[in-house]
């Protein structure tokens, strides 16, 4: 049943439009403490790059590299060929030790009298990573470089920014986040998920969420507040969605269940689909022993599938431990290395 969805929606996605990323810049490769990011051009040596050990959800890359500036104004240009006929949104992270205005700008080169169209300023402050996002529908004419201009305020003394990322943005596109959420139950337990669903192309969207299962029943969705299957959004919006539902009673403990939430748009296209994985039985990860006075009854190992397997004789992989007590019966999740 599960291969049939996931066939079922890359039959249906191979004629949609995503929006495709034509940068991505986490500073993460070739760089050297206070040198400048490599593959960047710079006037001077405002702009320089650096690692450090730190933690910002980053979208592009896993490292720690980063782009700093502690000049009160400083410009670094990269080639990037951008189209009239396309429309962009760009994505950075951010940080200050004061506030720093960074803007965006397009031109023919890579020199500040060659950045020509100013394409969004946002304002970096102090405290933790930011996540910075634009939409830019038109741009006068075709462009061969964007430039980043960082302005201080007073006060300011360092600005941090990392993976920076360009996409071409599609009529009809959608992102949700998470894409996958696993959770343990009890059969009969009842769950609710979230999620935030938004509208990345740039035409509005009515957006239909459905779900695909065998083992959850009474299954409702709610927008923002509101038990609807089904919304209008516009561009760049981002809706909060909840799913509830209830592991069908008769769900065999062990056992690894799954519901796939499948999201449509008008054009009764595939777009995205969210999947929650959920294993029947108490979360007791971690617990590798029992007391004495539990009475160790009987240890049953299944594989993902639910398939009970031989204990001595397993490959390397994730595996279901169910113990049975006489205080009970108690489920865990085992790695094979």
């Amino acid at each position: 049943m599960k291969k049939l969805f996931l066939a079922l929606l890359i039959c249906l996605s191979t004629s949609f439009v995503f929006a495709d990323s034509v940068f991505i810049e986490g500073f993460e490769y070739g760089n050297h403490d206070y040198t400048v990011p490599v593959g960047w051009t710079c006037d001077d040596n405002s702009w320089l790059s650096g690692y450090l050990e730190k933690d910002h959800n980053r979208i592009a890359h896993s490292g720690n590299w980063y782009a700093f500036t502690e000049a009160t104004d400083s410009w670094m240009f990269m080639e990037l060929y951008m189209s009239d006929e396309l429309k962009y949104r760009y994505h950075f992270w951010g940080i200050s030790d004061g506030t720093y205005d960074i803007e965006f700008w397009a031109g023919s080169g890579p020199s500040t009298s060659q950045m020509t169209t100013l394409l969004f300023t946002k304002t970096v402050s102090s405290g933790e990573y930011e996540r910075f996002s634009e939409y830019i529908e038109t741009i006068a004419v075709d462009y061969q470089y964007f430039g980043i201009h960082a302005i201080a305020h007073e006060g300011a003394y360092c600005l941090t920014i990392d993976d920076i990322l360009v996409d071409m943005v599609g009529k009809y596109n959608l992102e949700v986040t998470p894409e996958r959420i696993d959770a343990f139950m009890m059969p009969g337990e009842q769950i609710t998920i979230e999620y935030d669903v938004q509208n990345t192309g740039y035409e509005d969207l009515h957006i239909y969420m459905t779900p695909y299962t065998d083992y959850f029943n009474d299954i409702s969705f709610t927008e923002d507040g509101f038990n609807y299957s089904s919304f209008p959004t516009v561009a760049d919006q981002v809706v909060h969605c909840t799913c509830t539902a209830t592991l069908k009673p008769d769900t065999e403990l062990g056992s690894v269940c799954f519901m796939d939430i499948m999201f449509t748009v008008s054009c009764d296209c595939v777009t995205r689909m969210l999947t929650l994985w959920v294993t029947v039985g108490h979360d007791t990860t971690g617990i590798e022993e029992f007391d004495d006075e539990e009475g160790l009854k009987h240890v049953e190992v299944y594989d993902l599938t639910g398939k009970k397997v031989n204990s001595s004789d397993l490959k390397a992989g994730i595996y279901i431990e169910r113990t049975t007590t006489s205080q009970g019966v108690s489920i865990k999740k085992i790695f094979k290395q």
